[in-house]
């Protein structure tokens, strides 16, 4: 569960004499303190800390990062003067500081910073509302540079710095005091936006840092025209730092919800279901509440709309209450893990040295009474599996290659000969007259005549065989690619 966590370091008093000179910081720490530690505002932890030495404000800042959870929210308040050395350095005054001995009697921001970076947590916030101011030895020009930088040296992941001025409004030279400084107004405004609610600017029930800031930094500017507060933020998602108790539904939902006009309250359902899903617990509750009231209008559109968004909206209550009790189970699970593990002695050096010899002792005798329950299984290196995948592999390549050789290779049958059977010829019919031939013989080409019954040379097709028509009765295309033709004759042609 997401612990909050606050500690207010508060500086009034001071015991160098220069110190004393200066404007002192408003009394608005220990109000600050009384809201944040308000249970129904924002609940923090607090724990203030007011004209203390430096001794003891280190102290308390490094236990306050030790031990820290990633969702813990933590909160590092400081008001009263900053000093800034010739060097650039910026010290944090705390009652006893000298202003000749910064680096012992001083808060360094740089050791701030150390600490802030040592926690876990990715919500860490810091505030200062301090009245800047130079400090330069009589012999020395101070530095032209003003302004403090103060954004630039808290710089991290997981933080934010808000800051209520960025330059010095005095200047020491030796003794001698030069500028004029204003009661910071930068923590007042922060109170009153989380006692009013008045920082809730989008009215959803719950004051963002975000918002906190702007509305501090608006109230601040405008009675405060030479005071610039300044905000850096390196932090995922947003950070809620209190409730708006006072919350109530917006003027313009009511209005809507009382018109007569049908499509005014249609679009006031969906300004509560949009208030619904921004909106804290406090929120839904009053936005189911009135939707349920717009289920018994007398418009039935508005009455459906109204029953379909009342179910859509119980559902989601049921399953957010389902997500926080796993949350929680968790949580009570982590947290009594972490108590038994706090519980349980360490061993030491000694205790955990007999422990190994008697489990050495116990295993040889094991190993005398009973050799073969003490073999274990030979295991195989990972490169001697990996040579046998490999041998595997290849064979198989190999006996792929060979079955491809093996039909690209082999002969194609020849397909039989094809043989076409003639049709009967239908009875020819001549004129009465005879028919005359020339005296002279009938001559045939000297060219050899291949027959199906014997054999001879291939590609030659005769006229005519002793004066018989011929005609081929079929063909073949052998292997060697020359046409071989079979010839049959046909009776009667010529008669």
């Amino acid at each position: 569960m997401l612990r909050r966590l606050a500690l207010l370091v508060a500086t009034y008093r001071y015991e160098d004499a220069g110190l004393r000179q200066l404007t002192a910081p408003g009394h608005d720490a220990e109000a600050l303190a009384g809201v944040l530690r308000d249970p129904e505002i924002a609940g923090f932890n607090v724990t203030i800390l007011v004209n203390e030495p430096r001794q003891v404000v280190g102290r308390a800042i490094g236990e306050f990062y030790r031990n820290r959870r990633r969702d813990d929210l933590t909160l590092l308040y400081f008001t009263g003067h900053g000093v800034k050395d010739d060097n650039g350095r910026l010290y944090l005054a705390m009652t006893d500081t000298e202003r000749d001995s910064l680096l012992f009697t001083a808060l360094s921001a740089d050791q701030v910073n150390d600490a802030i970076d040592s926690c876990s947590s990715r919500q860490k916030i810091l505030v200062l509302d301090c009245c800047y101011s130079g400090a330069f030895p009589a012999s020395r020009i101070s530095k032209a540079d003003p302004e403090v930088h103060t954004l630039e040296r808290f710089q991290g992941k997981g933080r934010v710095v808000l800051t209520a001025s960025d330059s010095t409004q005095y200047s020491f030279e030796g003794n001698e005091i030069s500028g004029a400084g204003t009661r910071s107004v930068f923590t007042r405004f922060l109170v009153e936006g989380l006692t009013t609610g008045k920082a809730d600017l989008d009215s959803d029930g719950d004051i963002t840092l975000d918002e906190l800031y702007s509305y501090v930094h608006d109230r601040v500017v405008e009675e405060m025209l030479q005071q610039r507060p300044k905000k850096q933020e390196n932090v995922e998602g947003r950070i809620v730092i209190a409730r708006n108790i006072h919350w109530s539904l917006p003027a313009y939902l009511l209005h809507a919800m009382a018109s007569p006009i049908t499509r005014d309250r249609l679009a006031a359902l969906d300004g509560l279901a949009h208030l619904h899903r921004i909106g804290n617990d406090l929120v839904r509750t009053v936005v189911i509440d009135h939707v349920r009231r717009l289920v018994d209008d007398d418009s039935k559109a508005v009455s459906a709309v109204a029953a379909k968004l009342i179910t859509t909206l119980n559902t989601e209550e049921a399953q957010r209450e389902l997500k926080e009790l796993a949350a929680q189970e968790a949580e009570s699970r982590d947290a009594v893990e972490k108590q038994v593990l706090s519980s349980t002695p360490t061993p030491s050096m000694h205790d955990t040295a007999a422990t190994n010899n008697r489990l050495a002792g116990d295993s040889t005798v094991a190993q005398i009474q009973n050799p073969r329950a003490t073999r274990t299984a030979p295991t195989r290196p990972w490169h001697r599996r990996r040579a046998v995948l490999a041998s595997s592999a290849a064979l198989l390549i190999v006996v792929a290659v060979v079955a491809v050789m093996t039909i690209a290779l082999t002969p194609w049958s020849e397909p039989p000969p094809q043989t076409i059977t003639p049709t009967p010829d239908a009875p020819i019919t001549t004129p009465d007259a005879p028919i005359t031939t020339p005296d002279a013989p009938i001559t045939t080409p000297d060219v050899p005549i291949t027959t199906p019954d014997a054999p001879g040379p291939r590609g030659v097709v005769p006229a005519s065989i002793d004066g018989v028509g011929v005609r081929p009765s079929g063909w073949r295309l052998p292997r060697t690619g020359v046409l071989s033709i079979s010839l049959t004759p046909i009776p009667g042609l010529f008669q």
